[in-house]
């Protein structure tokens, strides 16, 4: 059934609430006008240089979840690596654990899974890739160090623990690869609910924590819509509330370590070597005119700015030059509403899960392998494909 006009009926009766959040001028004009104001002095032509990056890379990943009859969760997680110059690159990890009551672990777990196995299909092949690349990863990279921090779910258990402080030690290894062969790790998110550049506006213009609250998309939509160019990059870090919270954390994430795990001594390192993290710098860029803005995340250290996660001045503007070669290089890869990244683009095709295979080939071979009948529990096998 498809419940159209009950649809239509409803739009009707709440239509009056909801015009406001589409509206491009808001209420508050005073603090409108100085953001858009302040926005326009950080706002930058796109550059119309050369890339000097000799090759290009792109990774993605995609995952399945499904319970079986028994409570006991498995996880397929794939990711692809393809680029200019060599065959495409891929790995495949599985996981099982026991069922979980916490919706979130489980969601949580499959989210971390996926940004793990990208790093590791990198720092796998990075001896083959040669010098000079730009490496393209879908999403941010600021969040993949952020979440051992702000999140409760990360001292839940072992599991996630291990997990979540494996791909930190993943990524400092790729940081380091990707230095010793002149290479750079690039973020491109294709759309971020971040406000990390209008709080920095708001205090550019002296507004508190107490003024109202933008996502940077808002403001780009509201004020850039049929321009194009990019924001001024910002230096990101560590909250204050972050750096205050980083000890407990790290504590309750130590002991939730197996100590007989063979790799418990890398893990307490890793943790150990967080400070040493790079910063990230962050902006938004528009390619094309009525298009959707994309958040770009580079290392710090691959832009010769030397701050780490811990000791930099978070949310501080810096030159715009430093990122002019990166934005070139996505400015040419545009291709569109949807090909907002032609590699990016074609990676993000080739690996995804297809929900018909995970319940059909990969279930039947798990059942084989294992030796026992795989059987879904009831809410997963309500739909049959056809």
């Amino acid at each position: 059934m498809r419940f159209i006009g009950e649809f239509v009926e409803e739009i009707h009766n709440v239509k009056n609430r909801y015009e406001g959040l589409f509206r491009t001028e808001d209420a508050d004009e005073k603090l409108e006008a100085n953001l858009r104001d302040e926005l326009g002095k950080h706002w930058y032509r796109l550059p119309s240089r050369n890339s000097p990056y000799s090759n290009e890379y792109a990774v993605d990943s995609s995952s399945a979840a499904r319970t079986l009859e028994n409570g006991v969760e498995f996880f397929i997680a794939r990711s692809l690596m393809i680029g200019t110059s060599g065959k495409a690159k891929k790995k495949l990890s599985l996981r099982m654990r026991r069922g979980s009551t916490d919706v979130s672990y489980s969601f949580n777990y499959e989210r971390i899974l996926r940004d793990l196995i990208e790093i590791q299909v990198i720092n796998e092949n990075i001896e083959s890739l040669p010098e000079n690349s730009i490496i393209l990863l879908d999403g941010n990279l600021h969040g993949r160090y952020t979440h051992l921090i702000g999140a409760p779910f990360s001292v839940q258990g072992s599991e996630l623990s291990e997990l979540s402080v494996d791909l930190i030690d993943a990524m400092q290894r790729l940081y380091q690869h990707c230095n010793e062969r002149n290479s750079i790790v690039v973020g491109v998110s294709k759309f971020s609910k971040t406000q990390n550049l209008a709080t920095a506006l708001k205090r550019k213009r002296g507004y508190g924590e107490a003024a109202k609250k933008y996502l940077d998309v808002e403001m780009l939509y509201k004020w850039k819509t049929g321009e194009t160019g990019f924001t001024q990059p910002l230096l990101l870090g560590l909250s204050e509330e972050q750096k205050t919270m980083r000890a407990s954390r790290f504590k309750q994430l130590k002991n939730a370590l197996k100590p007989t795990e063979k790799e418990y001594k890398q893990r307490v390192d890793a943790l150990d070597d967080y400070d040493s993290a790079p910063a990230v710098v962050m902006y938004h860029m528009l390619a094309k005119e009525h298009h959707q803005p994309l958040r770009v995340d580079i290392p710090a250290c691959f832009l010769g700015v030397n701050y780490k996660i811990m000791d930099s001045p978070h949310l501080t503007f810096l030159d715009p030059e430093l990122v002019s070669d990166v934005t070139y290089q996505l400015v040419s890869d545009f291709g569109g509403r949807d090909v907002y990244n032609a590699l990016l683009y074609v990676v993000d095709k080739e690996v995804r899960l297809n929900e018909k295979s995970v319940d059909t080939v990969y279930k039947s071979v798990l059942a084989k392998e294992f030796g026992v009948p795989f059987e879904y529990d009831r809410s997963s096998r309500r739909f049959a494909y056809v």
